[in-house]
């Protein structure tokens, strides 16, 4: 038996406490993550940090979730166009848990955009991006197009006539870049009209190269947090910092808890929708992009013809090359939003004028169109699991 210092208690060798310790030790001495974690508890947060900074854990909860039903949705998923439909419909209906798995990838999709998007406003307003975060910043606003891309390829793979229409238009806004517009459409499809080959390379897209991307660039900017450590509020607060644990990361469990409960919610209740099997003859098929890009839709419907690129390719390069050279184009040294004159101005006015459009957009929805036979047959009761090409 041995005293521990200070300590009336006895430690027999052999004891659970004892072995605990003697596993402890040989994880440390072999990984390192007794210290890291450690380490990563212990990071003292400014004082300030509250409620918004939980965002980034709860986006990178939002990732792993999408990650996980996304595998699960592609052992039973066949991306061609005789399959594909049927393979989804084979999803909802045959697969236990197929249509609850559905629904998580689904309104997780949304939940993402609208975590990453006050993510960055958040970021924005609180002037994180100034010196020494400038890469932060850029690391995000790339992570944010990588997250955008994923609900673009996505939106074509269940192969119905919203996807199909959808991604026409989509695919079509590729042509007006003058000069190379049109070899580029045919590259992304894969031909002149949307087809086998344009589901294939979707699919490629977004089960093998948008996820390595998103791995590499998350990994970057967890480094650059974990180096430049969290802004606190962009008035300084008087005390002294606190550490990550306990405080910070209770909020962070109950913001994550909270969001989980609703998204579990959402896919029990909101069954997603699979419409008729894509039809390129039927022209009569409004296409409607989902909310998220509603925006830009009804932005490029109140262009003129002869000033489309302006919408599709002018505006969007714009926002997105001045989003990247933000931390340079502010060169206020206050993060203080009242001393930012005119980022600010430009920002809010960009704010207003995507949420009014994309308000106009939702309210002028029309009525879903009354579903085709085929769906019908489709949809039947346990269908039987497609085969693989």
């Amino acid at each position: 038996m041995r005293d521990q210092p200070g300590s009336s208690v006895t430690e027999t060798k052999g004891s659970p406490r004892s072995r605990k310790l003697v596993v402890m030790d040989w994880i440390e001495s072999r990984t390192g993550f007794v210290s890291f974690s450690r380490k990563n508890l212990d990071e003292p947060m400014p004082p300030g940090v509250g409620w918004w900074q939980t965002l980034g854990n709860l986006l990178m909860t939002l990732l792993i979730f999408q990650f996980v039903t996304g595998v699960a949705l592609a052992m039973f998923y066949a991306p061609t166009p005789d399959h594909a439909h049927q393979s989804v419909a084979y999803i909802m209906d045959g697969v236990t848990m197929g249509a609850f798995i559905r629904g998580l990838h689904h309104w997780g999709s949304s939940f993402i955009v609208l975590v990453a998007t006050l993510h960055m406003l958040r970021t924005f307003f609180w002037g994180s991006y100034k010196k020494p975060r400038e890469m932060t910043w850029v690391i995000g606003v790339l992570i944010f197009q990588v997250i955008l891309g994923f609900s673009f390829t996505g939106y074509l793979l269940p192969w119905d006539q919203k996807a199909y229409w959808a991604s026409v238009v989509g695919t079509r806004i590729i042509a007006t870049i003058p000069y190379v517009g049109e070899h580029l459409m045919v590259l992304v499809r894969g031909g002149k009209e949307v087809g086998a080959l344009t589901l294939t390379r979707f699919y490629g897209v977004h089960v093998m190269l948008l996820p390595a991307a998103l791995i590499v660039l998350t990994g970057i900017h967890l480094y650059l947090v974990r180096k430049h450590h969290i802004s606190g509020p962009v008035t300084p607060r008087k005390g002294r910092p606190a550490p990550f644990f306990p405080v910070q990361l209770l909020r962070d469990a109950v913001v994550v808890l909270v969001a989980s409960g609703l998204l579990l919610m959402l896919a029990v209740a909101f069954r997603p929708e699979l419409g008729g099997v894509a039809d390129p003859s039927g022209v009569t098929f409004t296409p409607r992009p989902e909310w998220y890009f509603l925006g830009l839709y009804e932005f490029l419907k109140l262009m003129p013809p002869s000033l489309e690129v302006v919408g599709t390719l002018i505006v969007p390069s714009m926002v997105t090359i001045g989003m990247l050279l933000l931390p340079w184009l502010d060169r206020v040294e206050s993060r203080h939003p009242a001393k930012r004159g005119w980022i600010i101005d430009l920002a809010l006015f960009m704010i207003l004028g995507i949420g009014v459009l994309t308000l106009k957009g939702v309210l002028s929805e029309p009525p879903p169109p009354p579903k085709a036979p085929e769906a019908e047959a489709v949809l039947a009761p346990a269908p039987t699991p497609p085969s693989r090409p």
